[in-house]
């Protein structure tokens, strides 16, 4: 379990698509490329977390966001890249609180582990000495 955080390296411009809503195409899906292909648990909260209206969705190693058609906006330090980074950030936190918890878990299992392994505990001197009679 060592997983490695996620960030936005850049956008993949080549494969914006138009929104097409009632002929309107003010919007845009905008494939933003991901350092690494997030794991399942990574991916389904990025898009739980993800307003409805984003249509965001996780594909190999793209976040897929709804933006304005608006250059500005969807380029680094635009509104919508801060949007997704945001979302990024925030899936981070949350796989980092799940994988601290699993490897928690797991000490706690080998320490019961051991104690369970452990011979019980001998009578001390004192408690020797004392049931002599």
């Amino acid at each position: 379990m060592t997983f490695a955080e996620i960030t936005i390296l850049d956008v993949d411009c080549a494969h914006v698509e138009d929104f097409l809503r009632l002929n309107d195409v003010s919007d845009v899906i905008v494939p933003y490329i991901l350092s690494n292909t997030p794991p399942e648990e990574w991916k389904r909260y990025f898009e739980k977390q993800a307003p409805a209206s984003a249509n965001a969705r996780i594909v190999g190693n793209t976040a897929r966001y709804k933006c304005p058609k608006d250059k500005a906006a969807i380029q680094r330090d635009g509104a919508c890249w801060k949007m997704v980074a945001t979302l990024v950030e925030d899936a981070n936190r949350h796989y980092l609180e799940i994988e601290l918890r699993q490897v928690q878990q797991l000490e706690r299992q080998v320490e019961l582990e051991r104690q369970e392994e452990q011979p019980p505990e001998f009578e001390t001197e004192w408690d020797r000495y004392m049931s002599r009679d």
